[in-house]
């Protein structure tokens, strides 16, 4: 008797686990909670927790709101352990980001291969610029995701490369598109046209001119003044353009892109860096005026951490962002600090809102320092041992390079000298 007894306590402790596997559990928010204590009470990480909730760390967690608890393995987080059949671009497509991002995040080369039982890092950037995204929970359907976001079908399948009738895996993260990318995005006659059509000489570029080019377009791209590309091709600055034509962009390092008839300005993808946040922005209007609700989003986004003091970054830091998003179209610009608040006696260009510390992913910081030198009335910082350079809008432009790492005293040297300056470079 007491054998059996023990037996059915026994298949108790067993069958009751298996039974709510795979069964999501329901928590109701109470006073006093936090994410972190609700993560912890189900044993669950917490950016798993968010993620699968679709909430981010700075979203409201209201009372008597439900959460779904994940089960263990339903949602991945920043780490992923390598399953057998996966490949790189299986992995990528799963979590919502690119092959070339995924493979930067962990040191992978063109051609290498995902090794069962590896650990490997999801990067945090969504594919194709994507400020949004929605992880599958059970009971969803396509129809229920694009209504919770207000967007179509057609485009949310558009932007996860699935068919209609595709079944949905649990944890999969779908890019959500951004309401105003919708018809750049995925209407390519209407997309942007940034073209590269010249080749590298000696001494700078031979550019060919395409549709719907002028002289300021093409000075603007290469960041060489129009007066210098006419005096260097022997026509005046107000010669019409003929398609065809051969110009010689004295100075130029590089063919870059730039624009053709058909240019729309286009969205761009920003990341802070030190939470993750995300916005996706057009900063300019069709008319060339900046988009005062981007400028609002940016000039949050990069303000302060933690204060109600924000200032509006300044119209020309603005253009000189734009500037950069054009010169590497496609590309997410991480943000590091923009205003910062300054005590008197230390005011700099960030406490005017008329600078950034920002990277552009996938471009070495000399390359983007390069570029921005190139921008009128501007002052950029190079740290060679830092991750960031620094940009701002100057009345006369000035440059510095400054040896010191994260948490150490600035090193400035002049250009040209192996040694640090004896005397500060331009305050930043």
């Amino acid at each position: 008797m007491w054998r059996s007894l023990l037996l059915v306590i026994c298949l108790c402790f067993v069958l009751v686990p298996c039974a709510n596997a795979g069964k999501n559990r329901t928590y109701v928010i109470k006073k006093g909670d936090t994410p972190g204590a609700v993560a912890k009470r189900f044993h669950v990480p917490l950016d798993e927790l968010l993620r699968y909730n679709n909430l981010s760390k700075n979203s409201s967690f209201r009372i008597g709101e439900k959460l779904q608890i994940p089960n263990k393995g339903e949602v991945t987080g920043s780490k992923y352990v390598v399953k057998s059949g996966d490949s790189v671009a299986k992995v990528a497509d799963f979590h919502g980001v690119s092959q070339y991002d995924l493979r930067a995040a962990n040191g992978m080369g063109k051609n290498a291969r995902l090794r069962v039982g590896k650990k490997i890092v999801i990067p945090m950037v969504l594919r194709g610029g994507a400020s949004r995204s929605h992880v599958i929970r059970k009971g969803d359907t396509l129809a229920s995701i694009a209504k919770k976001y207000g967007i179509k079908v057609k485009h949310l399948t558009a932007a996860n490369k699935i068919k209609k009738k595709q079944r949905l895996k649990l944890g999969r993260t779908l890019i959500i598109p951004d309401e105003e990318d919708v018809q750049s995005t995925y209407r390519p006659k209407k997309s942007s046209k940034l073209v590269k059509s010249g080749v590298k000489i000696p001494g700078g570029v031979r550019h060919t001119v395409q549709p719907g080019q002028s002289l300021w377009m093409i000075a603007r791209a290469y960041n060489v003044k129009g007066v210098k590309i006419a005096q260097r091709n022997g026509i005046s600055t107000d010669t019409p353009l003929s398609i065809g034509k051969k110009l010689i962009i004295p100075g130029a390092k590089e063919v870059v892109p730039v624009r053709v008839k058909g240019f729309t300005i286009q969205p761009v993808r920003f990341v802070r860096v030190w939470n993750n946040e995300t916005i996706t922005v057009r900063l300019m209007t069709r008319s060339g005026k900046i988009n005062k609700n981007s400028r609002r989003r940016l000039s949050k986004l990069s303000g302060p951490r933690r204060s109600r003091r924000n200032k509006l970054l300044h119209p020309r830091i603005i253009h000189m962002i734009q500037r950069v998003a054009e010169r590497w179209p496609g590309k997410t610009i991480e943000i590091v600090s923009g205003y910062r608040p300054g005590q008197k006696g230390t005011e700099s260009q960030h406490s005017a809102a008329r600078a950034v510390d920002f990277r552009v992913l996938g471009i070495t910081n000399k390359e983007l320092y390069d570029f921005c030198t190139g921008l009128p009335k501007s002052g950029c910082g190079y740290y060679p041992n830092s991750v960031f350079i620094h940009m701002d809008a100057r009345k006369k432009s000035a440059t510095w390079t400054d040896l010191s790492s994260p948490g150490e005293r600035a090193r400035y040297v002049k250009k040209g000298a192996k040694k640090p300056a004896k005397k500060p470079a331009p305050t930043e």
